[in-house]
């Protein structure tokens, strides 16, 4: 083996001390301008025979600092004044590199920060691992929720650029509150990327990607940092959404007991399902699942203690009581005779946490309340649906528990399978396949239906279907004006920006999408408390919302306040929250109106209540 020579050693050497960095570099200069001066100085002093060696090495430290100097040497000793030359040359060979390795220092330090890769100095901040389109929902959502917050913090982890990243969110939020939004690039599943998120001292972290195999990854990376780590929030939870239900045990399992799964497809159909069969749930659902009105809070109301979860719901003006927090779990509408405990919390509907104002219960007027059945109605349940999806089976499933028997469903799509669709019983199944065309649109939309249900194409890339979904929707808007009926149309779009686009024409209608899934998942990052009551809200099995005959309540035509209501339905075992009003031209739905107020019902107006059929 051939042996290597002293200047392969010395490049060698050299390489590694300026790979080390500004630091290391900065050193390496002063030593050597420490050794130049020296030289120089001891060399002068043999030389010019004048002063000590201190003396001619300050003198060549001051040559090599300042070439301005050079000018005082004397001229008639040429050896001295080649010495200080030489002295002078260095100084400013030395300090050229100097202003270049600071140069390049900064710069590099400047490049770092551009790339996000500082760690973030913040405590109960939210983290949001994964940027994509959906970020922009969750981010404003999150803007809302933290308006009475004087500095809240959102942490973003993005594999972009933090300046593409920052770039993108300026673009689309321009006002940002009470809130700072930091963004951190890395990779997603890398200890280091977390570490610049702080995730041991946040609150909550939402996992935005839409790859499910992706996001358990992320759960494995996220609980395997945690461990050993002291936690700043002991009951960290990562919020999820997953596509495919194969992947929701593995998350389970990933996320080791810390995380909070929304079944996207699942809750996407049982929201669908429930809007298109009631006229107004739609803005019901939206008002409660973002931050933007009224929401649900848990509050101590320590004044409750030993009532009735009856005496409850009359005690609050501004405040809408709908359930109970005991020992840990979330009850939505309990008996209205539960007692209330010292540590029990109450869910309260309001604006913002924190501002329900109690009184004593209030006393109704008896002769203005109804005691008829409380029934929501069926005859405009019939529905049209153009096209199908994977989540077609879950909405007719959901569809058939709720409405009545033989209601009526137009499917308009090209390939169905007609023996699954026979298992529906409830239902009378119509198909038809799709021809896609205004006259095809003129003839279904002269039969009874008056719901109409928009599936996107999951069969075709998500902008193509969007667009095909977007021209159905304008013929569809087009010929109800002609036609001068009134049709409930439910639109389901694949991209958020053209959800923005296909935005509701009127009260009844509604635009679904991977939107409402970041609604929900900023929801329970605020408050993991509040996961069941919307898995409730959503399923049959036990209290949902409903929209029905105020004429089952009350007497109409005359001035009636929401205790009224509110003491009719909880005979009922209902909880009155809210009301809708339909007009000639107008529809309004209001929640959580001001108890003292009164409202003239007439026969066509509903009540929204959260009740258990």
């Amino acid at each position: 083996m051939k042996k290597k020579s002293m200047h392969e050693h010395l490049s060698y050497w050299f390489d590694c001390v300026m790979s080390k960095g500004t630091f290391a570099r900065s050193i390496f200069l002063f030593l050597l301008t420490t050794a130049i001066v020296f030289v120089i100085g001891i060399l002068g002093y043999f030389v010019s025979g004048e002063g000590s060696s201190l003396y001619q090495i300050w003198n060549s430290l001051m040559y090599t600092l300042d070439p301005g100097n050079l000018s005082g040497v004397p001229t008639d000793n040429i050896s001295y004044l080649f010495l200080m030359f030489l002295a002078t040359l260095s100084g400013l060979f030395l300090t050229s590199v100097l202003i270049g390795i600071i140069t390049t220092g900064v710069e590099d330090k400047l490049s770092k920060l551009r790339k996000g890769t500082s760690i973030v100095q913040e405590e109960n901040h939210t983290v949001i691992i994964g940027f994509d389109n959906n970020i922009y929902t969750i981010l404003n959502e999150l803007i809302e929720a933290n308006s009475n917050k004087k500095n809240a913090c959102v942490v973003i982890l993005g594999e972009q650029n933090k300046d593409e990243m920052e770039d993108a969110i300026s673009s689309h939020i321009s006002k940002r509150g009470t809130t700072r939004i930091i963004c951190r690039s890395g990779n997603l599943f890398e200890a280091y990327a977390l570490k610049r998120c702080s995730v041991e001292t946040c609150k909550s972290v939402i996992v935005n990607v839409s790859d499910d195999a992706e996001t358990v990854k992320i759960l494995l990376a996220l609980s395997a940092y945690i461990k050993n780590r002291e936690l700043t929030n002991k009951d960290l939870k990562f919020i999820v959404s997953l596509q495919n239900d194969q992947y929701i045990e593995a998350a389970k399992i990933a996320g080791e007991g810390n995380t909070e799964i929304i079944y996207a497809k699942d809750a996407i159909a049982r929201i669908i399902s429930n809007t298109c069969r009631q006229h107004g749930l739609s803005q019901v659902l939206t008002e409660l699942f973002n931050f933007s009105g009224n929401e649900l809070y848990f509050e101590r109301v320590p004044e409750l203690e030993g009532k009735t979860f009856k005496e409850a719901t009359m005690s609050f003006a501004n405040a809408m009581a709908v359930g109970l927090y005991v020992d840990g779990k979330a009850m939505l509408n309990p008996s209205m005779d539960t007692i209330i405990e010292i540590n029990d919390e109450v869910i309260l509907l309001e604006l913002d946490d924190g501002i329900y104002k109690y009184h004593k219960p209030k006393v109704v007027d008896e002769t203005k309340i109804c005691n008829k059945p409380s029934i929501p109605a069926y005859e405009n349940q019939h529905l049209i649906i153009f096209g199908s999806n994977d989540k077609l089976p879950i909405i007719l499933a959901e569809y058939e528990k709720y409405v009545g028997a033989g209601t009526r469903i137009v499917i308009v799509d090209d390939e169905l399978d007609e023996k699954e669709l026979k298992k529906y019983k409830a239902l009378e199944i119509v198909t038809c396949t799709e021809s896609f065309s205004k006259e095809l649109l003129f003839n279904l939309l002269d039969c009874k239906e008056n719901n109409i249900l928009l599936l996107s194409d999951d069969n075709q890339e998500s902008e193509k279907a969007d667009s095909k979904t977007l021209l159905k929707l304008i013929l569809l808007r087009d010929i109800a004006d002609q036609k001068k009926r009134r049709f409930t149309i439910t639109t389901e779009m694949c991209n958020v920006s053209n959800q923005r686009l296909a935005s509701p024409a009127r009260v009844d209608d509604f635009v679904i999408g991977t939107n409402l899934i970041s609604l929900l998942m900023t929801q329970i990052s605020d408050n993991p408390k509040i996961a069941p009551l919307i898995d409730e809200l959503l399923d049959e099995s036990g209290s949902e919302l409903y929209m029905k005959p105020v004429v089952n309540y009350v007497s109409l035509d005359v001035p009636i306040d929401s205790y009224t209501l509110t003491e009719s339905a909880a005979r009922k075992g209902e909880i009155y929250i809210g009301y809708r009003h339909n007009g000639k031209n107008k529809t309004n739905v209001i929640l959580n109106p001001n108890k003292d107020e009164k409202i003239v019902f007439h026969e066509d107006d509903q009540i929204v209540v959260i009740a258990q059929n």
